[in-house]
């Protein structure tokens, strides 16, 4: 049987959907927008976003903006904001999107979050897969950004300047003491993974293990990277494309879920990630 709304629960619904597009258009805005501005990027009549501005500004979520005819975010919106945000961490964040690249690839996924005050990698959480035949992850460890695609997935998409100062300040592979960093090369496999979206290493940091990572944006910049942890007897290069496009594909979710925009707000040395994703 078909159940037909009313046309004044069919209105409701409408209107909360665009009040819902209205506040993830000024979210989304840096700065103040126009009447004209927000009602081109809704695609929908003036009166008709004037309307909306106005339910919004009478609760304190809109208010207007320094110029005349411009509204922006009003502080009931960032009060709110700001307790959704207070009250969730990025581990929690990042669940949904591990479990969904576990749930594709049945092998380990590892949380690596960038330490900025140290300039190290540290895990903050591991969801297994069901091989019996897995490496287990020390938590809250710091490591290196340099070794490893746990710490590579990160590094390679911080600014210049930074990336430069962990690479020369780096000591040999936590693997093999005999290796030592050779910061040419390094940058030239860091300016790979910048092409292709994503890290791959082999027994960098624990011999004998495949890793591969993709990073995780905020607003900011690299803030982490979502990784899997696989043995190399395990590992085959004929699958290599299917678990690189689950990284991405959720690396990116993961990366809106934080408020990263994309194109619009990614630095430009983050910008072959974008692409790499399409």
């Amino acid at each position: 049987m078909t159940t037909t709304r009313s046309p004044e629960s069919a209105t409701s619904s409408g209107t909360v959907a665009r009040i819902a597009l209205l506040l993830r258009v000024l979210a989304e805005t840096e700065g103040d927008s126009s009447l004209s501005e927000v009602a081109e990027r809704m695609k929908l009549p003036a009166s008709t976003i004037h309307r909306l501005l106005h339910l919004l500004m009478a609760e304190g979520f809109v208010e207007r903006g320094q110029t005349p005819r411009t509204y922006r975010a009003g502080l009931e919106f960032l009060r709110v904001g700001g307790l959704v945000a207070s009250r969730t961490d990025l581990v929690t964040v990042a669940r949904k999107f591990m479990q969904g690249v576990v749930d594709a690839c049945d092998e380990t996924c590892v949380l690596s979050v960038y330490v900025a005050r140290t300039r190290h990698a540290m895990v903050t959480k591991v969801i297994y897969g069901s091989h019996p035949l897995r490496y287990e992850a020390a938590l809250y460890q710091p490591s290196s950004l340099v070794w490893g695609a746990t710490g590579r997935g990160i590094l390679a998409f911080l600014p210049d300047e930074v990336r430069q100062d962990i690479i020369a300040a780096e000591g040999p592979s936590p693997a093999d003491s005999r290796k030592a960093v050779k910061p040419v090369q390094v940058e030239r496999e860091l300016a790979a993974i910048r092409q292709q979206g994503y890290a791959l290493t082999r027994g960098q940091k624990i011999p004998g293990a495949v890793g591969m990572a993709a990073p995780v944006f905020d607003r900011q910049g690299a803030v982490a990277a979502l990784c899997l942890t696989i043995p190399e007897a395990r590992f085959q290069a004929t699958t290599e494309a299917r678990l690189a496009r689950t990284l991405l594909q959720q690396a990116e979710q993961f990366s809106t879920a934080l408020g990263w925009l994309g194109d619009a707000s990614t630095p430009a040395w983050a910008a072959p990630l974008k692409g790499a994703r399409r």
